[in-house]
């Protein structure tokens, strides 16, 4: 009897010292999360994973007040905390044996963070930045929107080039010549390899009746392959409505020198060649432009003039 008694208290006393035991090797962890304006932030995703055994893995998420609490073992633990619009955060955390232990946690808005990383820029790079952000408007072909970053960028960053060219670009399109001129000279400045820069440049003096510039800025940016194939074609119109085959031929293989697909500059010279009595060639450019624009609005008419000219071949 003495020693069923004995084994009694020894299986009581085991028990308790296996509880107690258990209450030791425990402790919360409560986790208060904050904007940084100090706000708590409810529906934040924390994920603690323990650093020894990634298979354990439990995730808590935000109250209203910003909190979470858990109960964890005695381990070091990733804890990882995440809400959408805001910077993820990730720390390291170890619960405190038998007491609570409180995480305080400030995470950052995308918003708040992208001032924070503009503010630790100097003024070339915050140029740069704008300037990256009115490329996102142009893309778009938003040009209101892109202007106001662009003047912002030049402002703070004079060195881009391409953020004149684009204020010249749109202030020749607004008829604001003088902001144009100064723009695009700037660009230049900058820039001397800028094909495009000389060509607006030259339209700027045409429009304000420079024939001197005009022509100095005109050759420069044809020698440099910039002029856009549109002019050529619509010079060359305007010859053939004149009845001058000759410099219409010339300026037409000016467009296809400068785009070697404008359908419509074939298309015309396959009536040049036509009114000038040599079939064969009328006939390559006609093929040529059907080739580039099979549903284009001359189809119908190149079909019908190969057809007949080929009819007897």
């Amino acid at each position: 009897m003495k020693i069923f008694k004995f084994l009694t208290v020894f299986t009581l006393v085991l028990v308790f010292t296996v509880k107690s035991l258990a209450g030791i090797t425990a402790g919360m962890i409560i986790f208060k999360v904050v904007d940084e304006n100090n706000k708590p932030l409810e529906g934040v995703k924390i994920t603690i994973t323990m650093k020894k055994r990634q298979s354990f893995k439990k995730v808590l998420e935000t109250n209203k007040k910003g909190i979470a609490k858990v109960t964890l073992n005695i381990a070091t633990y990733t804890v990882k905390f995440e809400k959408e619009g805001y910077v993820a955060y990730e720390t390291l955390t170890k619960p405190i044996i038998s007491d609570k232990k409180v995480e305080n946690i400030k995470l950052m808005s995308m918003k708040a963070a992208a001032k924070q990383e503009e503010s630790k820029l100097s003024p070339e790079d915050r140029g740069a930045l704008l300037f990256n952000q009115a490329v996102e408007y142009l893309k778009k072909k938003d040009d209101k929107g892109a202007y106001p970053l662009l003047k912002q960028a030049v402002e703070l960053n004079p060195d881009l080039a391409f953020a004149w060219f684009h204020l010249g670009r749109i202030d020749l399109m607004n008829n604001k010549l003088d902001d144009a001129e100064r723009e695009l000279l700037k660009a230049i400045d900058l820039n001397s390899s800028m094909g495009p820069a000389f060509a607006l440049l030259a339209d700027v003096y045409k429009k304000k009746g420079d024939e001197e510039n005009y022509k100095k800025y005109h050759k420069k940016a044809e020698e440099m392959g910039a002029i856009d194939p549109a002019e050529y074609y619509n010079k060359a119109v305007e010859y053939i409505n004149a009845g001058d085959d000759k410099n219409a031929k010339v300026y037409l293989e000016k467009t296809l020198q400068v785009d070697a697909k404008y359908a419509d500059a074939y298309y015309q010279l396959g009536l040049l060649y036509l009114r000038q009595g040599d079939m064969n060639k009328c006939v390559e450019m006609l093929k040529k432009y059907l080739e580039l624009a099979p549903n284009g609005k001359y189809a119908g008419d190149c079909q019908g003039l190969i057809q007949g000219l080929t009819a007897g071949q």
